[in-house]
């Protein structure tokens, strides 16, 4: 199943290197609003990802961090998608929930399992792990619910992480805002994942500081 699923992810990357390479290169790092430098036939291009720097050099399609981190298929899948659907549109200036994205309301319930729930779990009662965590990777504290951030994933896509911790009436809730711009950065699909990685980023960060915590 693992294996089918990395060929199935290759497929797709193959595909999205192929759109990459046959566009207009410089047209779409401007829509995606990323600095780059050219040379004969070459561009090496910054993309800030979450709170790391990820080097893409073209035409060969190579991904370096500046962390020395990983760049995994699926970040480098998600990078591509990125630069290609980039149209340039400006932000909407307000934001809405996951649901509200044309077309996305029929993948709400897959959208809950993997994003929102696994934040609910680990900080619908400790607001103050999950906005130092959030602090950790740059995050912009925002004043919705009982605490709240805003991560930029990519340079054009903000992810708006609200939690209402819970008590003895209410369970702990939390949701998953974007600016409706980001249909024009990014596939419908690629919104599940682009979300998924922010919180995982968020859970392991929040992990990291309360083992740091503990040997202190």
């Amino acid at each position: 199943m693992l294996l089918q699923k990395q060929k199935t992810y290759k497929k797709v990357y193959d595909a999205a290197c192929e759109r990459l390479l046959s566009s207009d290169i410089e047209q779409q790092l401007g829509n995606a609003g990323l600095q780059y430098k050219a040379g004969a036939g070459t561009f090496t291009v910054t993309i800030p990802f979450f709170d790391e720097t990820i080097l893409l050099t073209l035409p060969q399609i190579a991904f370096k961090s500046e962390k020395e981190s990983n760049v995994t298929l699926v970040a480098r899948i998600i990078l591509l998608h990125y630069i290609n659907t980039a149209d340039g549109r400006q932000p909407a200036g307000n934001i809405v929930a996951y649901e509200d994205i044309p077309g996305c309301r029929h993948y709400q319930p897959v959208f809950e399992k993997r994003v929102t729930r696994p934040l609910q779990s680990a900080f619908g009662r400790d607001k103050y792990a999950f906005l130092e965590a959030g602090a950790a990777l740059g995050g912009t504290k925002e004043e919705y619910g009982d605490a709240s951030i805003t991560l930029y994933a990519l340079p054009r896509v903000p992810v708006t992480f609200i939690l209402w911790e819970g008590d003895e009436e209410f369970p702990p809730l939390a949701r998953a805002l974007f600016d409706p711009s980001i249909t024009g950065y990014l596939p419908l699909e690629d919104i599940v994942v682009i979300s998924k990685l922010a919180a995982a980023r968020v859970l392991k960060t929040a992990r990291k500081q309360h083992m740091e915590e503990d040997y202190s």
